[in-house]
């Protein structure tokens, strides 16, 4: 986990991603931290500054700069700081980025499950998800971090041996330590085959250095239900959900999703890498 990347646009949301990003970072002593804005948005300037950029990058910079001298132990990563902005869409300038400067993590904020789609912030942090180029860490509003004690990996068990980020998982979790729980959801057992118990044994098997607690949630019909009601019920610090399972993911933050959900928004969830490392 040696460099974080954090996407900002200056919302409070932002704002309290690029936060938890420094704690984060300083707490696992990461090497490198760049936070980023997309100015692709900003009204149409036809107008040149003396170097020939367009005047919204010495404007965005300008903000970066100001933004990063208002959060917490900053002081303490000072050296370690990298700004960048440029007028490429979110999603693609993120991409340039991690392949340039080997990205570890992604770290975006969300204003709210019931308007992710809605906001601007919402949108870009949606945009990255479905890109899958680096895990994705999603900070739900006014979250700060603590003591991450406990992770959730959250599985189907569909193709095991070749989808499952095993590097991924294991790089995250490590530092902090915790105690590695994995979850599966079939509603009254009906999805017990040969297939699913052999991934189970092979997802024990590759993660066991983590010694992980399996799980299989029986009493939900719905996938994303039943893993955040376990989430909650057991105190889980941070949700990892591999990015073939989008889907959840999407569901979660759309606005029918049922309002007890609403009330479980300050977890933390890293969408992992698409590939396995």
């Amino acid at each position: 986990m040696n460099t974080f990347l954090v996407p900002v646009d200056f919302s409070d949301v932002s704002y309290n991603a690029a936060q938890y990003a420094v704690d984060m970072a300083g707490e696992l002593k990461a090497l490198r931290l760049i936070f980023y804005h997309s100015y692709k948005e900003a009204p149409v300037d036809r107008t040149r500054s003396e170097q020939g950029r367009n005047p919204y990058h010495e404007v965005a910079m300008k903000h970066l700069d100001t933004m990063v001298s208002k959060l917490h132990r900053i002081n303490d990563m000072k050296d370690r700081i990298l700004l960048l902005a440029d007028d490429q869409s979110v999603k693609a300038g993120v991409e340039a980025i991690v392949n340039i400067h080997q990205v570890s993590i992604i770290i975006m904020g969300i204003a709210g499950l019931s308007d992710i789609e809605n906001t601007l912030i919402g949108r870009h942090t949606l945009a990255v998800a479905e890109s899958g180029i680096a895990p994705l860490l999603i900070v739900p509003r006014d979250h700060l971090l603590r003591s991450i004690k406990k992770v959730a990996y959250a599985t189907d068990l569909v193709d095991v041996e070749t989808e499952t980020p095993i590097n991924s998982i294991v790089q995250l979790v490590s530092p902090f330590r915790a105690e590695m729980h994995i979850l599966h959801v079939d509603y009254a057992l009906k999805r017990q085959s040969p297939a699913t118990l052999l991934g189970q044994k092979q997802l024990m098997r590759y993660l066991d250095e983590l010694t992980p607690v399996f799980e299989t949630i029986s009493t939900h019909k719905d996938t994303a239900t039943g893993i955040f009601d376990y989430v909650k019920k057991q105190h889980i610090d941070l949700v990892l959900i591999a990015s073939k399972n989008y889907g959840i993911l999407r569901r979660l933050f759309h606005s029918s999703v049922r309002k007890k959900l609403l009330n479980i928004t300050d977890v933390p969830v890293v969408l992992l890498k698409k590939k396995r490392l």
